[in-house]
């Protein structure tokens, strides 16, 4: 619907109008950071390019993730199950099972990973579950300020989900239970038995409840004690999400014996928040049978286990920073080359690369490519063919692919190590995310000389143990891969036929031997040409998209608000900027502001109590500043009348005090003006349209500066507020 057509329908409750810009052009040259050595249509071959980097890196990592979820959500379907089964013999009645999730460093999608086994979902069932599918509802804190509307929520959130299979007749109030009652439950429950004709045992009534430390424990306490009296003819079961650690409990710190005894609480454990993001990270980067397309740096790394450690170990936090992390390294004109230096069709990498636009980016490109910054070879590119350039970055892209490869191996070679030296009961002072820096670095001698040190002084069964698990890793390679590692492959056999010997000797060799391959492939990735168009290096974290200062960005908003529009030209500078640079001056530059501005740069310039009238009378002045100022922009663009531009008008102010003000001054006019500008005089109808619009965008901005929290009313003056913000920083 249009929103033209939204206006007009009396069903409409909110219309959204999409904002354009009266000169807003279609391209994208305004979003580049590197003008003078970027193509003309870099922005749109950039953002190709990153969204099929990300979306592989992605994939990765969702499946990563319902790797790790898939444990915890088999052992929750499993209590589910068992629940009314496996029960103690001898108890004096039976407990309400209840499941104990720790989410903590779970992803959104683990609720819904388990909500969907447990209904059993299957696309040729019939009404979206299998028959024998558990029910599964949800209940949140705010659903249950108190235990009448815990129970209501309870009993209605299974009616209302499953009323298909039911039909949905319309329930006499007289003649029908209340909706808190569980036995209204029962009697929809008994009925929906019925219509699948299946067995009470194997289905149960599954009450998911979110974010448990929230729920207030009297209404908790009641509505457990409550359901319990109807168990196990209402084979409840709860699923409590909790975001606090397994140890020590929350529930048993918070609810008191009497309600702990009707219980029987299992918990299931979510693997810890760093072992999940170390397992992310190693899976992701420096998998042997996984390549990313873009390989982040050490200062990436460190800021993800920062952020983990300090903030919120939040699975979506690692998503949103490594998604920005690709879109940082974007912003560099060369990225283009990341997946092949085609850019586009097989022929459109020359052809884009000839035009007089792409001079500069070729002359970065050479740049790069020969390593030098004399200005002696300027253009020096241009006795080169275009070709060569490509072919030049096809080598490079070759190249840096490879040595990464390696390094992944040599690295899975040393946590091998790593880890069996720890199994030994050797210590490992580094971290893994110390390990991962150190390795892209090119600085982790001090650990192999370690690792190959401990190595040396194995004895005979720890050599047998190690070289088969040696043999076996290396073995698993690619056969590409092994080509180029016969040479530690060969002494790694060497060593495995001379094990029975001396076994000082055969440790000693393999140390020897180990020690020279990790300084062979562990070096750092920035000696590669091109490096950062596959790497991100030391480039720092943009960690103001992430957490940015709320305040200084609302200022900045009110301040500059041109700075964040899309019209602001390649080269940062803004409309405001240009229009400056014509001789206005401060007072001239509020022209070209929205009257959120407006409002806002009259509100620093008053006291601590605002008068609203006064306000007004300063905004409106404004407004016709900015009126006059359009309708003489409009005026040079008429066609000119006998030979001679059109008169500017000045438009009048009308009184506030008198309606024929207006009609009176228009009698006084000068009978000299121009037919053109007697022409465009504003009638009383307009005059009175003007003064209510401008009555309209002054609510308006004044409601957007009251909701933002920037004036306080006061009860002792109504028409004054007071100011909350008085160090804000004017503009130059």
């Amino acid at each position: 619907m249009t929103p033209d057509r939204a206006l007009e329908d009396i069903n409409q409750t909110t219309v959204y109008i999409p904002y354009r810009e009266e000169d807003e052009q279609d391209d994208h040259d305004s979003y580049t950071l590197f003008p003078d050595r970027d193509l003309s249509n870099g922005y749109e071959l950039r953002l190709e390019v990153y969204r099929a980097a990300w979306l592989k890196c992605l994939t990765r990592i969702q499946d990563l993730t319902r790797a790790l979820h898939a444990p915890v959500v088999d052992k929750v379907s499993e209590l589910v199950n068992k629940s009314y089964i496996d029960i103690l013999p001898g108890l004096p009645y039976v407990e309400l099972p209840v499941i104990s999730v720790s989410t903590n460093g779970a992803s959104f999608s683990f609720l819904d990973e388990i909500t969907s086994q447990l209904e059993g979902h299957d696309d040729d069932a019939l009404f979206g579950d299998v028959n024998g599918g558990h029910l599964v509802t949800h209940i949140f804190p705010s659903d249950c300020p108190n235990i009448s509307s815990a129970m209501k929520t309870l009993v209605t959130g299974f009616i209302t989900k499953y009323t298909r299979e039911l039909g949905s007749g319309r329930r006499k109030p007289g003649n029908s239970l209340s909706t808190m009652d569980l036995n209204l439950l029962q009697a929809w429950f008994d009925a929906l038995l019925r219509v699948r004709d299946l067995n009470e045992h194997k289905i149960r009534l599954v009450v998911v409840l979110h974010d448990f430390e929230q729920f207030e424990p009297p209404v908790i306490q009641d509505l457990f004690e409550i359901c319990s009296l109807a168990i196990p003819r209402l084979p409840l079961v709860f699923v409590l999400l909790l975001a606090s650690p397994p140890s020590p409990s929350y529930i048993h710190m918070t609810y008191p014996r009497r309600t702990l005894s009707l219980l029987q609480i299992r918990t299931c454990v979510f693997p810890g928040s760093n072992d999940v993001l170390h397992e992310i990270l190693l899976k992701t980067f420096f998998d042997v049978d996984f390549e990313p397309e873009l390989m982040i740096g050490p200062v990436q790394i460190d800021f993800l286990v920062d952020f983990f450690e300090r903030h919120s170990a939040s699975f979506d936090g690692l998503v949103s920073i490594l998604q920005l992390a690709h879109m940082k390294h974007f912003e560099e004109p060369l990225t283009v080359f990341l997946h092949n230096e085609r850019l586009g069709p097989s022929d459109a990498g020359s052809s884009v690369l000839s035009e007089p636009t792409s001079f500069g980016f070729l002359d970065a490109l050479f740049t790069r490519v020969h390593n030098t910054q004399d200005a002696i070879h300027h253009r020096e590119w241009l006795n080169t063919s275009i070709d060569g350039l490509l072919s030049a970055v096809r080598t490079a892209r070759k190249t840096f692919r490879w040595r990464v490869r390696l390094l992944r191996v040599a690295f899975q070679a040393i946590l091998l190590i790593r880890t069996f030296m720890i199994s030994e009961g050797y210590k490992a002072e580094a971290t893994l995310p110390e390990l991962m820096c150190g390795a892209i670095r090119g600085r982790i001698q001090n650990v192999t000389k370690y690792l190959c040190t401990m190595v040396k002084k194995l004895r005979k069964e720890q050599i047998n143990k190690l070289l088969p698990e040696l043999r076996d890793f290396f073995a698993s390679l690619p056969d590409k891969v092994q080509e180029s590692e016969k040479a530690i492959i060969s002494q790694i056999d060497t060593a495995f036929s001379a094990r029975d010997d001396e076994a000082h000797v055969v440790a000693g060799l393999l140390s020897e031997w180990l020690l020279a391959y990790f300084e062979e492939r562990i070096i750092s990735l920035e000696d590669t040409p091109l490096w950062d168009v596959w790497y991100t290096g030391s480039t720092p974290f943009p960690t103001d998209l992430l957490n940015p200062s709320i305040r200084a960005s609302i200022l900045a908003g009110l301040l500059y608000p041109q700075e964040f529009s899309t019209s602001v030209a390649a080269n940062g500078r803004s409309v405001h900027n240009n229009t400056e640079g014509d001789g206005e001056d401060e007072d001239d530059s509020l022209l070209h502001m929205p009257d959120t501005t407006i409002l806002f740069r009259r509100y620093l310039e008053s006291g601590k109590m605002i008068n609203v009238y006064d306000w007004f009378e300063s905004f409106s002045v404004v407004l016709e500043a900015q009126k006059r100022h359009y309708q003489r922009a409009q005026s040079r663009n008429l066609p000119e009348h006998n030979g001679r531009p059109p008169t500017p008008r000045t438009p009048r102010t009308p009184s506030r005090h008198s309606r024929g003000g207006k009609g009176r001054q228009r009698k006084e006019k000068d009978s000299d003006d121009p037919p053109e500008q007697q022409a465009e005089e504003e009638t009383e109808e307009e005059t009175e349209n003007w003064r209510l619009e401008v009555q309209a965008r002054f609510i308006r901005a004044l409601h957007e500066l009251d909701y933002i929290g920037f004036i306080r009313h006061t009860g002792r003056r109504a028409d004054h507020v007071m100011r909350t913000v008085f160090d804000a920083p004017m503009s130059e």
